[in-house]
């Protein structure tokens, strides 16, 4: 479960960075919400998971 989140969290994250390199912002926008994303996704996993 720990790989799990950590893995949807750094992806969310990779994919935010590379936004902001494509895109040229001064603020990285794309960073933070690839990971507010990915944690709201890995939460959701988590917790899908233990309802089970």
């Amino acid at each position: 479960m720990a790989f799990t989140m950590a893995g949807s969290i750094g992806l969310s994250v990779w994919l935010g960075r590379r936004w902001d390199e494509a895109s040229g912002r001064d603020v990285p926008l794309g960073t933070l919400a690839g990971g507010v994303i990915g944690t709201l996704v890995a939460i959701w996993m988590v917790v899908k998971e233990l309802s089970k």
